[in-house]
């Protein structure tokens, strides 16, 4: 038996022990557990997760202004990647192009993969949820990754991130700064996508609420100007405990 044959029958094996195990497991979290225990088993260059391109580096940047979300060093992370869950990973978020990419293990040269984004359906990094939006209608312009800022059984506010470029020069040498510019807003609500840019459509949303929205955003204005993350959170759980109770819409 050849050495190919011989590693295609020990995952094939695996993969017969895996599905056993799986059968008497209960919940996604035990169902995460067997898909890591089974990445390590096999190695992860050996899934698909690893169906992806080589990482190429656009921008030259010489401080911490760059285009990647929290941090430009590599954080922790998982990602829901072709139908598989894969956890434990080192992974950075350009925000500036919506893109997510990946550290291979140093035992494999260490490169940086970028992953497809049509495979993406979630990841989460340094303990942040991302969900990829495709099913909006094209008329929204609602599409790429959103972080979920808030998720109940009434709606889901979802935050789009993003970032914009500039050119420097310092002695001689080019090189970018990313800023982040203003977070859009979007909330699934009655299996329907909407934009919140203001309480104008949080009023037309809710117009039963529109005195309760108007007062939330006059005595909260401080903290709508210091984070405007943390003053839309604060206000739809608002919304969210004024709501009738028989108003569970979204599909979670």
């Amino acid at each position: 038996m050849t050495r190919k044959r011989t590693i295609y029958t020990a995952i094939l094996t695996t993969i017969c022990i895996l599905h056993f195990f799986m059968s008497f497991g209960q919940g996604i979290g035990h169902e995460r557990g067997y898909y890591a225990w089974f990445d390590q088993l096999v190695g992860i260059e050996n899934t698909g997760l690893y169906n992806a391109v080589i990482y190429k580096q656009k921008y030259r940047t010489i401080n911490k202004k760059t285009k990647f979300l929290s941090s430009p060093n590599f954080l922790k992370g998982s990602v829901i990647y072709d139908g598989q869950y894969f956890s434990n990973l080192e992974m950075k978020y350009d925000v500036f192009e919506d893109e997510l990419l990946i550290k291979q293990k140093d035992r494999l040269g260490g490169v940086t993969l970028q992953l497809f984004k049509d495979k993406i359906a979630e990841f989460t990094i340094d303990g942040r949820r991302f969900v990829k939006i495709d099913e909006a209608p094209l008329e929204t312009g609602i599409s790429g990754f959103y972080e979920i800022s808030l998720n109940n059984e009434h709606f889901v506010l979802l935050v789009k991130h993003r970032k914009n470029d500039s050119k420097r020069k310092d002695k001689k040498v080019l090189y970018y700064e990313f800023i982040d510019l203003k977070e859009q807003y979007v909330l699934i609500y009655n299996n329907s996508y909407f934009r919140i840019k203001g309480k104008k459509d949080l009023t037309a949303l809710f117009p039963e609420m529109k005195n309760e929205i108007n007062s939330f955003y006059s005595v909260s204005r401080s903290l709508r100007n210091s984070n405007r993350n943390a003053f839309m959170k604060a206000l739809m759980k608002r919304i969210e405990i004024l709501m009738p109770s028989e108003e569970k819409t979204v599909t979670k």
